[in-house]
């Protein structure tokens, strides 16, 4: 953030303790107070002005704005992009980051990425060049050192407060808001082994770090138990239009008896494949998933899965972006985990499946 944006909110901060019609406090009595340069403070002025915080009279001084009576005094617009909004983990960090932003009078305006780079970019440029005043990011996933740079380059000449919701982008310091994926791939795999299952496998999509941090964590369960890890029984990337035939071949192997999946998609093809092989869920084949979407209550039978706190994780992230806009400054470490939970359903119950 510039300095006279930093300045410009200690000045807002100033004017929400005065009335309506009060004078505000000249420059050379604000250069005293701040030891900033007069330039800094005639830009930060000028905008209060130009928002109608501010009226400036010839001759005379600047007041506090009629129009700041029973209001918030300025109203802010966020932008906030999501891979896809339909989703259900998406949509609900937009509504905990909607509702932290109608608390302190901010706009939301929303965008879907469509988990395209290039979607992403023009977002971010369109953004840049309107009225937001902090952006909340749900990045793209990719594996590209020059997509990075690119990003990175992107925001920090921007000078625009952002703040990565859901992961985060590896070369890029800013604020984090998160589930603990790790966390969330233990307990999982714990149940599957509490319920009675010997041999969990696990199945990604992709190879980035959110999928590597719940494989840790699955593997960490495994060998908490002493249970030896069969590496033939990790999937951690697949393919589109491969999806069956790998997952076939994986239950295919009589040793495996119960699945972590990555997400509740995934776990959802495991149906289709299991139907397809003759395999009972949950006697035959125990499964999990992780989200917990609205997909785990269609399934028959319902499926099991790791609950995301997506509306408090992005209420938090709301909240993170705008102290930062209010100060201008975030910590050197400013990462927020969010213990994720077990919704245990039908396709792990095994005791109940005779």
């Amino acid at each position: 953030m510039l300095k006279y944006q930093i300045v410009k909110n200690t000045l807002l901060n100033k004017i929400q303790k005065m009335s309506p019609g009060d004078l505000f406090p000249t420059r050379k009595e604000l250069l005293d107070e701040l030891n900033v340069a007069r330039a800094t403070i005639d830009k930060a002025i000028g905008e209060l002005c130009k928002d109608g915080v501010l009226v400036s009279k010839k001759g005379d001084g600047t007041y506090i704005s009629d129009k700041t009576s029973g209001t918030n005094i300025e109203s802010q617009n966020w932008g906030v992009i999501v891979p896809d909004i339909t989703e259900s983990i998406y949509s609900g960090i937009v509504r905990g980051a909607e509702n932290y932003a109608q608390k302190v009078n901010a706009n939301i305006i929303l965008c879907n990425s469509d988990s395209k780079i290039e979607k992403q970019t023009m977002y971010l440029e369109r953004l840049f060049s309107s009225d937001v005043k902090g952006i909340i990011l749900v990045p793209v996933i990719s594996n590209n050192i020059s997509t990075t740079l690119e990003l990175n380059k992107m925001l920090s000449k921007s000078h625009i407060p952002f703040v990565f919701c859901n992961r985060g982008v590896d070369g890029i310091d800013a604020p984090l808001i998160a589930s603990n994926d790790f966390y969330g791939a233990y307990i999982a795999t714990k149940h599957l082994l509490k319920q009675g299952y010997k041999s969990p496998a696990y199945i990604s999509r992709e190879k980035y770090k959110t999928s590597s941090d719940r494989c840790q964590g699955y593997l960490s369960a495994l060998l908490e138990k002493n249970i030896t890890v069969n590496r033939n029984s990790i999937i951690i990337k697949l393919q589109q239009g491969e999806e069956k035939d790998k997952i076939r071949n994986l239950f295919a192997n009589k040793d495996i008896d119960s699945v972590f999946c990555f997400d509740d998609a995934i776990a959802e093809v495991c149906y289709d494949v299991a139907k397809e092989m003759g395999k009972s869920i949950p006697k035959d084949l125990g499964i999990i998933g992780y989200n917990n979407t609205a997909r785990c209550n269609s399934l028959i039978p319902t499926l099991s899965s790791v609950s995301f706190r997506n509306v408090e994780i992005g209420e938090k992230a709301a909240e993170v972006l705008y102290k930062i806009i209010k100060s201008g400054l975030h910590s050197e470490f400013e990462t927020y985990l969010f213990q994720p939970n077990i919704e245990a359903r039908e396709s792990t119950a095994r005791d109940n499946s005779n």
